[in-house]
């Protein structure tokens, strides 16, 4: 090979590589950082909700870390979602005269656009599909009569890439909120108002139409379900009577099957009372962790703790116990070993409300953020 012929490959390879370089910059320029974020609300001098978001590295003090603004500060998030893969947030956008758009942000970059322009129509309630494709959301129309809170929700679905969208349903009389996505992206489960009840369809048979092919199931708290990350199970809750006493179990219904598991009977110590509810699978679908407040005996508290147990019921375990405190829903870390709660103080005058990491196998806890609210995480 010539001089000639050598410099013209080391010239190609050089601009091979400021290709690929270049390559690396535009991936990451739409948030592939390889950071896991903990994202956050917090509420502004004016009221307006805006959405944070805090590098998560468990082990770091939490001065070594600074959190950013992702929402500008003229918007008022209503509620958000991370894509699967973590990249990307689609938000609800709550305007003037209860109007709500949806809206994305990269992570990473920090970049914003408009997702769906809702004319006419208040959208909230963002669920990704496992693959990313899709956005299950509530649609409410707005209009001189009903603003976008009191008007009837629909579920709609949205093709994230092309922007299309449409109902779920055919027929434009069936109600829905707050659909969550199974892992496997085979069901869709959602609170149906009129009924009461939870509802759940299949995806894999086709577009959901009038034709009955919906399950429903209770949900005592009125809150949408939470699904099993290893198998097709979803989490809800139903009454449970003592005497004069009324509670709130969790109980695991096999999607498949029909069948129910009660949770909350196998979980409490020697009969206890108890209150059980916002119950969300490990990634690995090992463990669950839960809200539990205890009514009677010595771990009665006013506000409800965080527990954790396995999917059977076994092993339960309580990650906190302060009486003083009031804690929401958990999440887990992306690896498992750890889990994030709101914190709220029952009694002033500090009401603030604060983000607390708990170590999911000694219940070791420490405060990460405040103030804060409704932590997700974003890997």
């Amino acid at each position: 090979m010539s001089r000639f012929d050598l410099t013209v490959l080391s010239i190609l390879s050089l601009c091979m590589l400021m290709l690929l370089g270049l390559w690396g910059q535009s991936r990451r320029g739409v948030g592939d950082d390889g950071v896991t974020y903990l994202l956050y609300k917090t509420v502004d001098e004016v009221g307006r909700a805006q959405l944070h978001a805090l590098p998560f590295a468990a082990d770091e003090g939490v001065a070594e870390r600074a959190s950013r603004p992702l929402t500008p500060d003229e918007v008022s998030v209503w509620d958000f979602a991370p894509s699967p893969d973590g990249r990307l947030i689609a938000y609800g956008a709550l305007g003037e005269m209860g109007f709500s758009d949806l809206r994305l942000i990269d992570v990473a970059s920090g970049e914003e656009r408009p997702l769906l322009a809702c004319e006419n129509a208040s959208c909230s309630g963002p669920s990704w599909s496992s693959d990313g494709q899709y956005l299950a959301y509530t649609r409410r129309s707005v209009n001189a009569f009903a603003s976008g809170v009191l008007s009837p929700p629909r579920i709609w679905l949205l093709d994230v890439e092309s922007g299309e969208t449409a109902p779920i349903f055919s027929d434009s009389q069936r109600l829905g909120l707050d659909a969550r996505w199974s892992v496997d992206g085979e069901w869709l489960c959602f609170v149906a108002p009129e009924e009461q009840k939870l509802a759940v369809i299949s995806l894999s048979s086709g577009p959901a139409d009038e034709s009955g092919q919906t399950a429903f199931y209770p949900t005592a708290t009125g809150e949408t379900c939470s699904w099993d990350s290893a198998r097709p199970r979803m989490y809800t809750t139903e009454f449970r009577q003592s005497g004069d006493e009324w509670m709130t179990h969790l109980i695991a219904i096999d999607v498949e099957s029909g069948e129910r598991f009660e949770l909350s009977e196998a979980g409490r110590a020697a009969g206890g009372l108890v209150h059980d509810s916002s119950a969300v699978s490990s990634g690995d679908g090992a463990w669950i962790a839960f809200r539990r407040k205890e009514l009677e005996g010595p771990g009665a508290t006013r506000g409800s703790q965080i527990w954790r147990m396995r999917p059977d019921g076994t092993e339960a375990t309580a990650l906190t116990g302060d009486p003083a405190y009031d804690h929401g829903p958990p999440v887990w870390s992306p690896d498992g070993r750890f889990l994030v709660t709101r914190r709220f103080p029952l009694r002033g005058p500090e009401v603030t409300p604060s983000l607390w990491l708990i170590d999911a196998a000694s219940g070791e806890a420490r405060m990460m953020v405040e103030p804060g609210d409704f932590p997700a995480f974003a890997r």
